[in-house]
């Protein structure tokens, strides 16, 4: 979901948002209209519409029911460009890749061999260290805690590799 755009006074981007409605949409153009579009109050969004329309920039048009509304001289159609935010959305990936931290990896590494490598992109990585320091704490505690510090040492280095290769 898009979280809703903050509200805005500022004339200036009331004004540049009637300018994009106007131009991709076909709607007549009211305050009602601009403050939902923009999005603004519809005080504000009147007071911009009858500032372009005193400076002759809109045209003012009044209906037989009251009905206010104002239309841009030579006003065309063009095609909208996509908006950013549903674009970021939309090209996004599913999973999306993280910049891996090397002092992550190696505490992930600490309290389970392998995790830290794992964290890192390297999944077969993962499986040897565990496989390995797994090994050496089941023939003597010494060689497991070598290991371990290796294992360790390791997934610092894949994680401080992988996230040198993101940057270039």
């Amino acid at each position: 979901m898009i979280p809703p755009s903050p509200r805005t006074n500022d004339p200036a981007v009331i004004e540049h948002r009637l300018l994009d409605l106007a131009y991709t949409t076909d709607s007549p153009l009211t305050a009602p209209l601009l403050a939902y579009y923009v999005p603004c109050s519809i005080e504000d969004a009147d007071k911009v519409l009858s500032r372009l329309a005193a400076e002759d920039r809109l045209r003012l048009d009044v209906d037989d029911d009251g009905n206010i509304t104002y239309t841009l001289p030579g006003r065309v159609r063009v095609h909208a460009p996509r908006p950013v935010a549903l674009v970021r959305h939309a090209e996004a990936p599913l999973l999306q890749r993280h910049e891996p931290s090397p002092a992550v990896a190696a505490v992930l590494s600490l309290v389970v061999p392998g995790a830290g490598q794992l964290y890192a992109g390297r999944p077969l990585g993962a499986l040897f260290w565990f496989f390995i320091v797994s090994c050496g704490y089941l023939l003597l505690i010494f060689p497991g805690l070598v290991l371990h510090i290796m294992c360790i040492a390791s997934a610092a280095a894949a994680a401080h590799g992988e996230r040198r290769g993101m940057m270039a």
